[in-house]
């Protein structure tokens, strides 16, 4: 299918779109709630324009999406599986990143001390 023809379904936020994508791309209807979930966070968070936003919304989606899946019945197995480890991953990398602009953060504050006791 098209980018744009695909784009429109996954912006319709009725529902039976989406379902008529993941069907033709032969995903199994245990799927389907997941894939619900993880385009309505989404469509509620709005784009991350920065690489802590990204690891934020990623965390946030797959958090969601899990807790969804862990209190549905027809969910397979394999797929809890497979969230639980995206959202180990999910956390893992959220924390590095944090981790990232604290020692940056620690670089600049030395600077910061010396031009402000000039």
């Amino acid at each position: 299918m098209p980018v744009a023809r695909v784009s429109a379904l996954l912006q319709d936020r009725g529902g039976a779109s989406l379902q008529a994508l993941l069907r033709r791309a032969g995903l199994p209807e245990s799927t389907f709630a997941a894939f619900r979930m993880a385009l309505e966070v989404s469509h509620e968070n709005g784009f991350a324009g920065s690489l802590g936003g990204v690891a934020r919304l990623r965390r946030r989606m797959v958090e969601r999406v899990l807790t969804h899946c862990e209190t549905d019945r027809q969910a397979a197995e394999p797929l809890l599986i497979l969230l639980r480890r995206f959202a180990t991953e999910s956390a893992r990398e959220e924390a590095r990143l944090f981790c990232d602009e604290l020692m940056a953060d620690e670089a600049v504050a030395p600077i910061e001390h010396d031009l402000i006791a000039a």
